[in-house]
């Protein structure tokens, strides 16, 4: 769940730069949480999409959980 949460920040913390390759790919500068170093990742229309909807799940599931833990 953790690496979950961190994939969503670092798709956040990101240069915001983009550019489409051939191949169908998405290719962007990111900057992984805790670094300043940017590194290109590629990836498919579908697989960022996946990750949106992971990571919205994700926090939608800390925040329903978050509220139950006073009893």
């Amino acid at each position: 769940m953790l690496a979950l949460v961190g994939l969503v920040l670092s798709g956040c913390a990101n240069s915001g730069k983009e550019q489409a390759s051939n191949d169908g790919l998405i290719c962007k500068m990111e900057k992984p949480t805790g670094s300043n170093i940017a590194t290109r990742v590629c990836r498919t229309p579908e697989q960022i999409a996946a990750l949106e909807k992971e990571g919205k799940q994700g926090i939608r599931d800390i925040q329903r959980n978050s509220t139950n833990t006073i009893k």
